[in-house]
């Protein structure tokens, strides 16, 4: 797969990014926006004006988010869920649906590629019923905005009648056997950022959820605004659209929490309605009653940042089940129904809260976020990039990358230990995290003697984009006395296989969280034999996979072992998987 023309920042022979949102713009002239079923029972033209109708009124609203294999199971649940709500005495606001990777290539290749967790829209019926199956608002952001299939995903959407569209993010993930470029890719999310900016009075917002693209690389909250910053004068001041910044997946400090979503609203221009702000992910573990308090927590000071706030973003829970398995659609409910009952108790702590330290932090942020973007702008104007058009922008940066761009750009100190450290202002969790975890491993390895001696290559690589399991994988098998190779993430089979068979690998070691783990595995065994590679293969991750016969996806690791995969439930497998491995 190709993903770059050549080593430059720029390619040759590029078209203007005005040409390309100019055609965007023609293109919006025959578009017409549908009305959602929410919108109209409610009485207003679009998500933004329902907004601002419940902010007045005091409401903090809620979204959702489903992961069923099909569209007919998402119907399906979104009724089920809706009904079961309405019993409970609570309505859920707005919803988000993991969609199949799939969706981001033309139709032609869907059979190709390999199914990941999430429904294909497959029929004209099936986009319009998104938003006329019940009276919740759908936000499409995955494989939409920032994918090859980005014009033709956001003009059905429009007219299916839904505004906030997605995820501008994501504008840097790979796609499985389409063999564009990546000028090719950001080429036609340019033309869909022209169509949403030509629909903003018709109430078009472009969605960007940060924990989804280099937010989730970054080692420092400071460069979370100063991303969200570089997103938005992208869509406002380039485009003239407008822009929705969601984020809080991989945040578990409630604290800092507070403190990211107050700097992201100050720096927002006035009368903009974020999406959603999300729960956390990366705390839940398989102990569920310890997930409740998590939970609870996380949803408590949400909801009392938005009563200080009144911001008109929704809060998204995620049931307590979520690392353990794809929640089912009860408890879906269940979790909407504690954090109703949480919104309903929350305004009398109010008087309790000292939000002095959490300002002092938003303004620390806002501070070092301005710095980053500045120096961003100013960096890529350095290195030749035209900082007033769309496509140079976005091409530059997806070529540079994630930790190059905070490693260059960041607000934080460089020490002289090495030209690629990077010290962070204020460390993300996930980079705590990391941190921990590692120090935790290095010291059981020594202690233990856990050591391999025998000598093999080891291969390191991700399915998907979140790097956190990836570096664990490293930092253990660094301990142990290995020296393990990064393939990097975003992978598809062929290109892992590509690798392996470069560096002559004798293990292979994947993370994956995108549902697709049996597909993939079968398809990574498939490349390897084509290319003579006789490696070892160890999957760690969620290890689930979309059945027919069942509305969540499902665990797939008995089916992995007969395949000859060693399978690691834990960091702590890992040992054990590369015992006999000469």
């Amino acid at each position: 797969m190709l993903r770059r023309l050549d080593e430059d920042l720029l390619a040759t022979d590029m078209p203007s990014g005005g040409e390309l949102l100019a055609e965007g713009r023609a293109i919006a002239a025959g578009v017409e926006v549908g009305t959602s079923l929410l919108c109209r029972e409610f009485g207003v033209r679009n998500e933004a004006e329902y907004k601002a109708r419940m902010t007045a009124e005091g409401r903090v609203m809620t979204c959702m988010n489903l992961g069923c294999p099909t569209w007919a199971a998402t119907r399906s649940g979104l009724l089920h869920i809706c009904e079961q709500a309405a019993k409970r005495g609570f309505r859920i606001d707005r919803f988000t649906f993991q969609m199949d990777r799939r969706m981001g290539i033309p139709p032609q290749l869907w059979d190709a590629a390999s199914k990941e967790t999430g429904p294909l829209l497959l029929t004209d019926a099936e986009w319009e019923q998104t938003a006329s199956t019940v009276p919740i608002q759908p936000g499409l952001a995955d494989m939409m905005i920032g994918s090859p299939m980005s014009v033709p995903n956001c003009v059905r959407a429009l007219r299916a009648g839904v505004n906030y569209i997605g995820n501008m993010s994501q504008f840097s993930w790979n796609y499985p056997v389409w063999d564009g470029t990546d000028l090719d890719q950001m080429g036609e999310m340019v033309k869909a950022l022209g169509i949403m900016g030509a629909k903003v009075d018709q109430g078009a917002v472009v969605q960007s959820y940060l924990d989804d693209g280099y937010c989730a690389q970054f080692s420092d909250y400071s460069s979370y605004i100063g991303w969200a910053l570089f997103e938005r004068y992208l869509v406002e001041d380039l485009v003239g659209g407008h822009l929705s910044v969601s984020w809080g997946g991989l945040t578990h400090d409630p604290l800092m929490k507070s403190a990211v979503t107050h700097a992201l609203e100050a720096v927002k221009p006035k009368g903009r309605f974020h999406g959603f702000y999300h729960c956390d992910t990366t705390h839940f573990t398989k102990d569920v009653e310890r997930n409740y308090a998590a939970l609870s927590i996380d949803m408590l000071y949400q909801v009392l940042t938005e009563l200080r706030l009144g911001t008109g973003s929704a809060v998204l829970p995620i049931p307590v089940t979520e690392a353990l398995r794809v929640p089912t659609l009860d408890e879906t409910v269940e979790v909407h129904n504690i954090t109703r009952r949480i919104i309903d108790d929350a305004p009398r702590l109010m008087p309790m809260v000292n939000w002095g330290p959490i300002e002092a932090q938003r303004d620390r942020l806002i501070h070092h976020g301005r710095e980053f973007f500045s120096n961003l702008l100013a960096g890529l104007s350095g290195l030749g990039v035209d900082v007033t058009d769309v496509l140079q922008l976005l091409l530059a940066v997806r070529r540079l990358g994630a930790v190059r761009i905070e490693r260059m750009f960041g607000a934080g100190a460089r020490p002289e230990i090495g030209p690629l450290h990077y010290e962070p202002i204020l460390p993300t969790d996930t980079h705590r995290d990391y941190l921990e975890r590692r120090d935790t491993i290095e010291t059981r390895i020594r202690t233990s003697g856990a050591v391999i001696l025998r000598p093999m290559k080891v291969l390191v690589g991700s399915t998907d984009i979140h790097e956190f399991g990836m570096h664990l994988v490293m930092t253990t098998l660094q301990a142990m006395g290995l020296q393990p190779i990064s393939a990097g993430v975003d992978l598809d089979p062929d290109e892992l296989a590509e690798m392996a068979a470069k560096v002559n690998a004798t293990v292979v070691a994947i993370s994956t969280h995108n549902g697709m783990a049996l597909s993939y595995a079968r398809q990574l065994l498939t490349e390897l034999k084509a290319r003579g590679v006789d490696a070892r293969i160890i999957m760690g991750g969620k290890l689930n996979q979309d059945a027919d016969d069942q509305p969540v996806p499902v665990d797939v690791s008995s089916d992995l072992r007969r395949l000859g995969i060693s399978v690691c439930e834990d960091i702590e497998d890992l040992q054990g998987a590369l015992q006999g491995i000469v």
